[in-house]
């Protein structure tokens, strides 16, 4: 498997530009063609997320925080 930190990167940049509309694919039949990009923006999301705690996992750092309960002393 890739280094979790610079596959998220790879996948943000695909992000990147699938939101500005720049990752067309195109198919060929005869003499037609056709362009698309089939893409699940949320699932990228999720992806990039999952990517990046484990990049934070990997270099000892902490992607969530427990709520710890405080006592106040009046």
């Amino acid at each position: 498997m890739t280094d979790p930190c610079t596959r998220a990167a790879e996948l943000r940049a695909l992000r990147a530009d699938l939101v500005s509309g720049q990752v067309p694919s195109r198919i060929r039949f005869d003499r037609e063609e056709v362009a698309f990009f089939r893409a699940d923006p949320a699932a990228l999301d999720r992806e990039i997320a999952r990517l990046e705690a484990a990049c934070a996992r990997s270099q000892g750092r902490r992607s969530r925080y427990a709520v710890t309960p405080r006592l106040r002393r009046y």
